[in-house]
């Protein structure tokens, strides 16, 4: 029987399976067209602004039933790590179950047990305190559109908010695999923004593997082995940082497969789905080998101003995500992905920047008004 991968945007979940010969079903947002090519597709409940409908959800999955043999769940859930628990009733969750989630997810908690641990982390608050200059975040929050700077107005956060000090650094990811006790790092990136006006810090991409000081690299992955050990992560997760020279500042862990399936799924790495399924079973993978030469980007194709795709339309290798034809893109929603490779991480972002501009201007502008 399939697994079933949930997840807002579940292509690069589903390709990874696809490498590793696993039968899925996808269920996520936007049901791309290369998304159906690999796996049969149904839509997830909700939209990007709402998150996921529980409800909806919980309908289909056992409507389902017992044609799945578990769920692999990507980004979406971080907000409501309950749905998770209500999920696992249904059919066996294959990565973090609902406990764990809440507990890397609830950014006091995980202060703490940072602070327990003895590893650097910027100061949150209920309110910001003067002194410092601060972030506002979403509880659970994604894709960084969440998040906003600070100002005189904003004098505490609401249920759903809490505020973050800004703190110095270089935005770098480290995947890595878990099975409950220890982890292993896998690959380490370089993620920047897309920023508008009002989203200064919208996801824009990354791009790996990046190299880093050996000490440095290492006391990364003993911060990945020591939150493990304390929460009990299992599978592909994510330690987002933000890096100083030979220093690191912990921002957040995303417990579940992200964005950089798209730099280290290849040929001459450890099959990622693979790693994600026997990290959930208590395994890791060896220690990586040296790997070919080279780096990946995966850049996210925003729209500028509402666009509509043509059926015509030529995409070329290196695009992912790919909008059913005729589709109309409201201004600011993602496009498409644009994965490239390079001699290094700043030579393959370049080169996915180029072929982005490229590809906008071959999308015309749309005549149907957004709702």
């Amino acid at each position: 029987m399939p697994i079933l991968i949930l997840a807002l945007s579940g292509r690069a979940l589903a390709q990874a399976a696809r490498r590793a010969g696993a039968d899925v079903v996808v269920a996520d947002l936007f049901g791309d067209v290369d998304t159906r090519s690999l796996a049969p597709w149904h839509r997830l409940p909700g939209s990007l602004e709402a998150g996921i409908d529980g409800g909806g959800l919980l309908a289909l999955v056992r409507g389902l039933g017992e044609r799945v043999d578990g769920i692999v769940h990507g980004a979406g859930f971080e907000a409501d790590p309950a749905l998770l628990g209500e999920l696992a009733r249904v059919a066996r969750v294959i990565g973090n179950p609902s406990t764990v989630v809440a507990a890397v997810k609830d950014p006091f908690r995980f202060a703490g047990l940072l602070r327990g641990l003895d590893l650097p982390h910027p100061e949150v608050a209920a309110s910001p305190r003067r002194g410092n200059r601060w972030l506002r975040k979403l509880r659970g929050g994604s894709g960084g559109t969440h998040i906003e700077r600070v100002t005189a107005a904003m004098v505490a956060a609401d249920g759903d908010h809490y505020f973050q000090a800004v703190a110095p650094g270089e935005p770098v990811s480290a995947l890595f695999a878990a099975n409950g006790r220890a982890a292993r790092v896998i690959g380490l990136s370089r993620q920047w923004a897309a920023a508008t006006s009002t989203r200064p810090f919208r996801y824009g991409g990354c791009a790996g593997p990046v190299p880093l000081a050996p000490k440095l690299a290492t006391d990364i992955e003993r911060a990945c082995h020591a939150i493990t050990g304390a929460t009990g992560l299992v599978g592909l997760n994510s330690l987002d940082m933000l890096v100083t020279g030979d220093a690191f500042t912990i921002l957040e862990v995303n417990p579940r497969p992200g964005a950089t399936l798209d730099l280290f799924d290849s040929p001459s790495r450890p099959c990622l789905w693979d790693c994600h399924v026997n990290g959930v079973r208590g395994e890791l993978p060896a220690p990586a080998a040296a790997s070919a030469a080279g780096a990946r980007a995966a850049m996210v194709l925003y729209a500028d101003q509402a666009r509509h795709v043509p059926a015509t339309l030529i995409w070329g290798s290196g695009i992912a995500d790919i909008p059913v034809p005729e589709s109309h893109i409201p201004a600011g929603a993602p496009v498409c992905t644009v994965i490239t490779a390079g001699p290094d991480a700043g030579a393959a972002r370049a080169l996915a920047e180029e072929r982005a501009a490229a590809l906008l201007t071959r999308l015309p502008p749309s005549l149907k008004r957004s709702a």
